[in-house]
């Protein structure tokens, strides 16, 4: 799209620890093929690694994954839950074959005939923990309050000599004991005018179906497509961030790592068990965040859960900062003041030390942009809190905090408040965001893509339950009890402020972006400007908070008066575009109707970009039919 330059073998992946997974679902454990993976369907076959059982008497966390490919490298990253002694990536064609002695001698050794050794670097995450919420066996968790938990990440930087796939392990050694994965794949960059896939995915947050997704997408994918060379996936991979087990290992078998490494292990809807997709260990994972990336309010908790819906705005934790700093900061230690300020308002400290993403401004990984091949991409950081949507007119009769009102009995306690469901961070005209998204959109690296990507939770257009109240910042109306006495806070949305309609989509549409994707309301639905910008949100994993339509029959709650009705929509997209239907085999109503959304509980929805053609792919699994196998059901071009 012209842009306006004016604006300014088999591998057997690692074993999962013992009790990440079901009695039923370690009986389930099977190999895959990594001819499958790495082979394509109109790509030269390039040579599979072969055959590795992990090895060792250690457990790894996870299996490794990657990040970050830039300048003939690539970062490789995996967990253990003990700090050891030595952590190194291996990579050539012998790995393979290696056992446990030849692995011990490789990592002693260094650089051998044929295998190149990287040692890696080590840190660990500051934030996990569990609590009685946890889903993991009585004897991992606590019975009472929050635990720290000991996770560490282990990162190496590898060099890859020109653009074939190499075979690599990972190897982490403490005492006298070892953990080397499996073998997986790993090549450099992309490069320009290199054809590439790019699996779309959103929301997994342990939902049911979220294994049997990731599965039938990566088998769907490889098998129409070719491998996959990187995955995109605009936020909400977990629901609570701080919870350690929801990224390793929920017993569920439906935690974050497991499912894109095909180490999961849950029960779906159709009964049967699915262990997730063998992705990331081969392709290199950009995310942005989501609202169940930001952790909440730490202080004065003692459940994860609470914490997460107790987040606090930062202007807010500031100021109650400045009336109990001389007792809890008397030295005036900044580092001390951040902690405070942090540990009482929000945080994204989880999901920035889990990932190694791209710096490329003041955001550093909130939000960022990187070039992927022939794909510009950038990843915004556009969420706020989720909250209930309760809304009573009479400030007495109030007994929640939601969306539209604060409970009474919070108003003495800034800190107990909700504050509406306001923005984590600012992108209206502006905000530092708003000001490095302006001068990305007219950088030379933007402008000289042939694909340009926006990625971000939430969107300017959607049919979901989740595009109202409009994206705006919350405006706090403070009414009076009788005589002076503050008797009630409620709050609007003025729609004429929604800063993804007023702010974002304008500059998106004069740069010409190729699409925007992003998540948020766990459904399918596209839309089309008359500029021609793809808006498209594929968020829908098996589990959907519904579609807001004249063919749905459904209408999303409007609050009553006094609030405005002019603000809100109970049906329809924020930003006024009207969805497109699928353009192969859309879903019908009982009517015969097609059906401009999937927004079912019963269906799988999963897509996919490929770069040489120019088209986004989506496809769905009717989880009802045991028998189903995947619909190909709309596709569009970017070209």
């Amino acid at each position: 799209m012209r842009r306006d330059a004016s604006l300014a073998g088999k591998m057997v992946p690692v074993r999962p620890h013992p009790s990440s997974l079901s009695h039923v679902a370690r009986a389930v454990i099977v190999t895959a093929s990594v001819a499958g993976f790495i082979g394509g369907c109109d790509r030269d076959p390039e040579p599979a690694p072969a055959s590795a059982e992990p090895a060792g008497s250690l457990e790894l966390l996870t299996d490794p994954f990657l990040q970050q490919p830039a300048d003939g490298a690539i970062e490789v990253a995996w967990f253990t839950e003990y700090a050891g002694d030595s952590h190194h990536v291996l990579v050539g064609g012998p790995v393979g074959t290696m056992s446990e002695a030849e692995l011990r001698e490789a990592i002693a050794r260094g650089d051998g005939p044929g295998i190149m050794v990287f040692a890696a670097e080590s840190v660990q995450l500051s934030r996990v923990a569990e609590d009685g919420d946890s889903e993991l066996p009585a004897d991992r968790k606590p019975a009472t309050g929050i635990v720290a938990r000991d996770v560490f990440r282990h990162h190496a930087n590898v060099t890859v000599p020109g653009t074939d796939r190499q075979p690599y392990r990972v190897v982490s050694t403490r005492g006298d004991g070892l953990a080397g994965s499996g073998t997986f794949s790993l090549r450099g960059p992309l490069g320009s005018g290199e054809r590439a896939v790019i699996m779309l995915t959103s929301d997994h947050q342990g939902k049911v179906n979220t294994p049997a997704n990731l599965e039938l997408a990566a088998r769907t994918i490889i098998a129409e497509l070719g491998q996959i060379d990187a995955v995109f996936a605009p936020g909400d991979l977990v629901n609570t961030p701080d919870r350690a087990s929801e990224w390793f290992d929920d017993q569920r078998g439906s935690a974050f790592f497991p499912g894109l490494q095909g180490n999961g292990g849950r029960e779906a809807t159709d009964g049967k068990i699915y262990r997730g997709g063998e992705v990331i260990q081969h392709a290199p994972f950009y995310p942005a965040i989501g609202n169940h990336e930001v952790q909440g309010r730490r202080a004065g908790h003692n459940s994860l859960d609470d914490s997460f819906n107790n987040a606090v705005p930062r202007a807010v934790a500031e100021a109650e900062y400045e009336k109990v700093s001389d007792v809890v900061n008397p030295n005036g230690d900044s580092a001390v003041k951040a902690q405070w300020i942090e540990d009482n308002s929000f945080s994204t400290t989880t999901y920035e030390e889990i990932f190694s993403l791209p710096t490329s401004g003041p955001g550093g990984p909130r939000y960022y942009a990187t070039t992927v091949g022939d794909v510009r991409l950038v990843s915004l950081f556009a969420t706020r809190i989720w909250r209930p949507t309760t809304a009573d007119r009479d400030p007495v009769s109030r007994a929640d905090t939601s969306r539209y009102q604060e409970a009474p009995a919070d108003l003495a306690d800034p800190l107990a408040q909700g504050y509406g469901e306001f923005i984590f961070e600012d992108l209206a005209v502006g905000s530092r965001q708003h000001e490095w998204l302006v001068e990305e959109l007219n950088s030379a690296a933007f402008n000289d893509a042939k694909y340009t990507v926006v990625m971000m939770h939430e969107g300017p257009h959607g049919l979901g339950d989740n595009a109202m109240p409009p994206f705006a910042h919350p405006q706090r109306i403070e009414e009076p009890a009788d005589g002076a006495a503050l008797g009630g806070v409620r709050y609007e949305y003025p729609a004429a402020e929604n800063v993804m309609v007023r702010d974002l989509e304008p500059v998106f549409e004069q740069a010409g972006v190729d699409l925007v994707f992003n998540g948020h309301s766990h459904l399918w639905n596209r839309f089309v400007s008359p500029d021609g910008v793809n808006y498209l949100e594929a968020s829908n994993t098996g589990n959907s908070y519904g579609a807001f339509h004249p063919l749905s029959g459904e209408s999303r709650p409007v609050p009553p008066a006094p609030w405005d009705p002019e603000n809100y929509l109970a049906q329809g997209s924020p930003g006024g575009l009207d969805p497109v239907v699928p353009t192969i085999s859309p879903l019908r109503d009982a009517d015969g109707r097609p059906l401009p959304y999937i927004a079912d509980n019963d269906v799988v929805v999963f897509q996919a970009f490929d770069t040489g053609t120019g088209i986004v792919t989506s496809w769905y699994v009717d989880m009802r039919d045991p028998q189903a196998t995947a619909v190909k059901f709309d596709e569009f071009s970017l070209l």
